[in-house]
């Protein structure tokens, strides 16, 4: 199962405000936002979506989406969902579960899932996404974009605290085959020594996204 990960979608500064204000926030039960089958193996805390922390720190993850290149080349984001920040303590997991393929509070269609890691691999255990065969653990900061269709599921956590954001992406490019020959020819073209041969590759990339991007 393919993932792509963004290093320092965050700066230190962004993730230290954060989480000192996650420190103070107001946690309610994780399943108040997960559909039926995976509320039934879910068990985590989520910032309370009507608190006033929540938009504020929202505000921030946005605004570095918005700046980071990198997103928008692998997401080809069409719009996105209200974001999720979510806590696990010693003991807490996220069994294996596929996401709703529609996020009916922003009738969003889920193409990608998105998970931004705010606590440093070295202050817990465990806690890992999981998703196909591979465990990821990242570095605060970082985040990992990966097939919302996926079965995916985060490991307990066996000693200290992890935090994280997570949403999801409608992308202009509902098939995900699609989108990686996008995404590789956006990789190549960025290699290539031959301005001539750089703009033919470009062209072809574009034209692919003008046939396939949905309105």
């Amino acid at each position: 199962m393919s993932f792509n990960v963004m290093r320092a979608l965050l700066s230190p500064e962004q993730v230290a405000l954060l989480r000192a204000r996650l420190a103070d926030g107001s946690w309610i039960d994780g399943r108040a936002t997960a559909g039926a089958e995976a509320a039934r193996v879910k068990n985590n805390l989520q910032l309370d979506l009507a608190s006033p922390a929540h938009e504020e720190l929202s505000e921030i993850v946005k605004g570095a989406l918005h700046a980071s290149d990198a997103f928008k080349a692998l997401a080809l984001p069409r719009r996105t969902s209200t974001l999720l920040f979510s806590r696990y303590d010693a003991g807490m997991e996220y069994g294996p579960h596929t996401d709703d393929a529609y996020r009916a509070r922003e009738l969003l269609r889920s193409d990608l899932a998105v998970t931004v890691f705010l606590s440093e691999p070295d202050r817990y255990e465990g806690g890992a996404l999981v998703v196909g065969d591979s465990a990821i653990r990242l570095a605060a900061g970082d985040a990992v974009i990966y097939p919302a269709s996926s079965i995916h599921r985060v490991a307990a956590v066996t000693h200290g605290t992890r935090l994280a954001v997570v949403f999801w992406v409608q992308s202009l490019v509902r098939d995900e085959s699609r989108r990686e020959i996008l995404i590789t020819l956006q990789s190549v073209i960025g290699r290539v020594g031959s301005p001539t041969l750089s703009l033919a590759l470009a062209r072809v990339q574009q034209n692919l996204l003008r046939m396939w991007a949905e309105p």
